[in-house]
């Protein structure tokens, strides 16, 4: 997206918010930019002024999840943190669901799309593989390996597919007064299982 100024910017996420409601309610195949601009109460005119097309919306709000993802972990840990104790994991899995939660919307829209759309099911694949090799490389930190062996990007996959499958299916069912502490816990317990007792192992 082209450097725009801050009204430019209201209008590129109003667009977004739009297309994400009507993705929900009608299905990211049948949502056309004209139904995107009539919710949104903007022209088509002013669509294309920031996106080329859905798809381009739609990368635009992975890349906005991706950010987020990143700035919060580097928040919590620090740019160059490491996979050392249970408290990590739980950091780092607290930061994906806190994120995934306030990205609700849009995580559905783009796994609806990601269903629908070849070419957008190429980028959706691009950035679960991102997590996998971010998670598959703290696990060889905590088995003290480098680089990563095949079991390490295996057990991430694991962790990742259950970290987004777990999200996806719970997440829009909370009610606002669900602080997803119990959820936490449990995933943070999984994960540290596979991260943690796997470092520990004993050799065969």
């Amino acid at each position: 997206m082209a450097e725009m100024t801050s009204k430019g910017r209201r209008s590129a996420e109003e667009l977004k918010a739009a297309a994400l409601r009507v993705i929900a309610r009608q299905g990211y195949l049948a949502t056309k930019i004209t139904d995107i601009t009539t919710e949104a109460g903007k022209s088509a005119g002013v669509f294309y002024r920031y996106f080329t097309d859905k798809d381009d919306l739609l990368r635009e709000v992975a890349e906005d999840f991706a950010a987020a993802l990143h700035d919060r972990v580097s928040h919590e840990l620090g740019e160059r943190h490491e996979m050392r104790d249970e408290r990590d994991v739980e950091r780092h899995v607290r930061a994906y669901w806190d994120i995934y939660r306030a990205f609700q919307g849009q995580m559905t829209g783009l796994y609806q799309a990601s269903l629908m759309s070849t070419e957008f099911s190429v980028h959706w694949e691009q950035m679960h593989e991102r997590h996998v090799t971010a998670w598959s490389s703290h696990l060889a930190e905590a088995r003290r390996l480098e680089p990563a062996d095949g079991e390490c990007t295996l057990a991430a996959r694991a962790l990742v597919c259950m970290l987004e499958h777990y999200c996806r299916t719970t997440v829009p069912s909370l009610s606002d007064e669900d602080d997803g502490e119990v959820h936490v816990r449990t995933l943070t317990r999984l994960a540290a299982h596979g991260i943690l007792h796997t470092a520990q192992r004993p050799e065969r």
